[in-house]
């Protein structure tokens, strides 16, 4: 039930956004659908793994599929990268740790800051990786349909 919960809330919440961003209405749903997944992903790897591989993993599978979605809806890969930042982005670990560094928690907050610091470099390598195996894979297809 939570998941289902997760499923239904994300892809509100990612909607909204891309909403607010004022993407084109015929990919709405299907980046709402991909950053739901995304977000789903990232919480079923994210226990028997940790925070910094489940959002890597995410960030690649998101990646390589904002670019397929981007090829098949004939518009650009922002669009669909946007839906799979929204869930990455550790925003409300970078509350946390503006908040410590304002009540004087200053330990709490370094941890905090090198976490989100990681993990905006974990997201960024991520996405750069996916567009990078999905080139790698066309490049493949393409030299065996050539011999």
């Amino acid at each position: 039930m939570s998941l289902l919960l997760h499923a239904i809330a994300s892809f509100i919440a990612i909607v909204t956004f891309l909403i607010v961003l004022n993407v084109q209405r015929s990919v709405l749903i299907p980046g709402g659908f991909l950053g739901m997944a995304t977000w789903l992903l990232y919480l079923l790897l994210r226990e028997p793994t940790n925070v910094i591989i489940a959002t890597f993993v995410a960030a690649i599978i998101g990646s390589c599929l904002s670019q397929i979605l981007s090829i098949y809806y004939k518009t650009p890969a922002v669009v669909f990268i946007l839906a799979i930042l929204a869930p990455l982005v550790p925003g409300y670990l970078a509350y946390r740790t503006t908040s410590f560094f304002v009540t004087g928690n200053y330990h709490q907050a370094v941890v905090n800051a090198s976490l989100v610091v990681i993990l905006a470099l974990v997201i960024s390598i991520g996405m750069a990786s996916g567009t990078v195996i999905l080139k790698i894979y066309n490049y493949f297809k393409k030299r065996t349909k050539q011999s």
